[in-house]
C-alpha cells in the first residue's frame, strides 16, 4: 500500500508539471576583490560576526547553490551563474596587494547582466571599502557609491528605516537596520529606489538589459546584523524578488 501511494504521488506531480521544491539558482560570491587577511570576512563559511554563514543558510533555504569566485572576473568565470554578489572591495589598509576592478572586468559584468544575470553590489562606508575602482562597475548601471557615511537628520549613522510597504521587498511594513551606510547616486532611468532617507538614496534596483542590479552601501546581511530588526525577512524577500520572482 505504501509503494502504491508513493507511485500515485509521483504520478500526480509528474502530471501537474509542478513541484513545491524550489528551483536551484547558482549564487556566486566574489572572493577575488574581497580577500582580506581575515580570510572568512564576508565569506559563506565565516561563522563569526563578520561572516556570511547565516546568509548562506537563508539562501540555501530558498534554493541557492552557493559558490565563491577566486579569480579575476571574465565571461567564462561568470558562465552559468544566476547571481553574482560583490561585497566590500579591499583597500590597501586591509590587504597587502588589493585587487582592484579594471575595465575588462567591468565590461564582462556589464555583458553578463545584459544577458540576464543578477548583480548584487554591497559596498561599505568610507575607510572600509574601495570606491574608485568599484565604481567602474557600478557606474555601468547608472549607480555610484558615494565615498562617505550617511547620517540621519539627528546626525546618527545607525539607521532604522521602514519601506512604504508598496514594494515586495518591504511588504508588511518591515523595518531595515543598518550601520554606517555609504549613500548612492542613482541616475539610471526607471531605477527603483527601495529605501531613502531625507532624499538620499540608500537602496536601489536597476534593470539592465535582461538582468538587474541591486545596490546598497553596506554588507548588511552579515552575521552581526542579519538578526536585527526585520533584516532577515527583508533579505529573504529581496532574493526571492531578484531570483525567484515571488
Amino acid at each position: 500500500m505504501r509503494l502504491r501511494a508513493l507511485t500515485l504521488f509521483l504520478l500526480a506531480v509528474g502530471c501537474s508539471g509542478q513541484s513545491n521544491l524550489p528551483s536551484t539558482k547558482i549564487i556566486l560570491l566574489d572572493g577575488w576583490h574581497n580577500d582580506e587577511k581575515q580570510q572568512l570576512h564576508y565569506r559563506w563559511d565565516g561563522t563569526y560576526q563578520g561572516g556570511f554563514s547565516e546568509l548562506r543558510e537563508l539562501l540555501r533555504g530558498l534554493g541557492g547553490n552557493l559558490r565563491t569566485l577566486k579569480e579575476p572576473i571574465t565571461e567564462r568565470a561568470l558562465q552559468g551563474a544566476d547571481c553574482f554578489i560583490v561585497v566590500d572591495p579591499d583597500t590597501p589598509a586591509e590587504t597587502e596587494a588589493p585587487r582592484f576592478f579594471d575595465d575588462k572586468e567591468a565590461s564582462a559584468i556589464d555583458e553578463w547582466v545584459r544577458q540576464g544575470g543578477t548583480l548584487v553590489l554591497l559596498g561599505n562606508d568610507k575607510g572600509n571599502a574601495e570606491f574608485e575602482h568599484f565604481n567602474k562597475v557600478a557606474t555601468r548601471f547608472g549607480i555610484k557609491f558615494v565615498e562617505g557615511k550617511h547620517a540621519n537628520q539627528q546626525g546618527v549613522s545607525k539607521l532604522k528605516l521602514k519601506g512604504d510597504g508598496k514594494h515586495p521587498v518591504f511588504a508588511d511594513d518591515l523595518e531595515f537596520y543598518g550601520v554606517d551606510l555609504a549613500p548612492l547616486e542613482v541616475k539610471a532611468a526607471g531605477a527603483e529606489i527601495l529605501m531613502s532617507d531625507n532624499g538620499v538614496a540608500l537602496m536601489t534596483i536597476v534593470k539592465h538589459g535582461k538582468g538587474s542590479v541591486f545596490a546598497l552601501g553596506d554588507p548588511w546581511l552579515y552575521n552581526e546584523y542579519i538578526g536585527s530588526s526585520d533584516n532577515r525577512q527583508i533579505g529573504q524577500n529581496l532574493f526571492r524578488y531578484l531570483l525567484w520572482k515571488r
